[in-house]
């Protein structure tokens, strides 16, 4: 086994984990929007925090592998790594400046115990923003496997590939913008 294949398993590794983690943020994010208690928006608030330190992780050896592989070809200069490097920063910038503090404030809003949600409650937790984001992400970072997997040369055409997953997320979640869920609404 040569080190770049070594390089490849561990990159291959830390997108399962990355996309482990952005799998239980996604169902967290979709299941916390029928929460009518506390207890119920907790729960589904833990299964969200869980996922970072899956996530997190997976993303850090994905971008130190990846680093390393594209070392080892000399791609570098090719137009689909500096796009791929463009979307994981678009995609840092998205979980760290609009979901993080959306989650924070959203467990700020949650009173102790089993009580219902009050107006306020339930407008933070079926807030379709947060299902936007995540979906946002995780189909932005498909993107960016389909650009390692087909490697386009021109700068562009990454760029398009990864404005048409931005497009494709927004899509995914037109259903979070459409209405409550029936349970909840007032």
């Amino acid at each position: 086994m040569t080190p770049y294949a070594v390089g490849l398993f561990i990159h291959f590794l830390g997108m399962v984990a990355l996309f482990v983690g952005y799998g239980l943020e996604w169902a967290a994010s979709s299941l916390l929007r029928h929460s009518t208690t506390t207890d119920q928006a907790c729960s589904w608030l833990r299964i969200y925090r869980l996922s970072l330190p899956i996530s997190g992780p997976g993303l850090l050896i994905l971008i130190v592998s990846g680093g390393y592989l594209a070392s080892q070809t000399g791609g570098m200069k090719q137009g689909w790594i500096s796009a791929a490097l463009l979307g994981i920063v678009f995609a840092l910038g998205i979980g760290f400046v609009f979901i993080l503090p959306r989650m924070k404030a959203l467990r700020a809003a949650l009173p102790a115990g089993e009580a219902p949600l009050s107006h306020a409650g339930l407008v933070r937790v079926q807030d379709p923003m947060i299902v936007t984001l995540i979906r946002v992400r995780t189909v932005l970072n498909l993107g960016i496997v389909y650009l390692m997997t087909f490697k386009p040369d021109a700068l562009s055409t990454g760029l398009f590939i990864l404005l048409g997953s931005v497009v494709i997320g927004m899509l995914c979640a037109v259903t979070a913008w459409g209405s409550r869920p029936a349970a909840e609404k007032l």
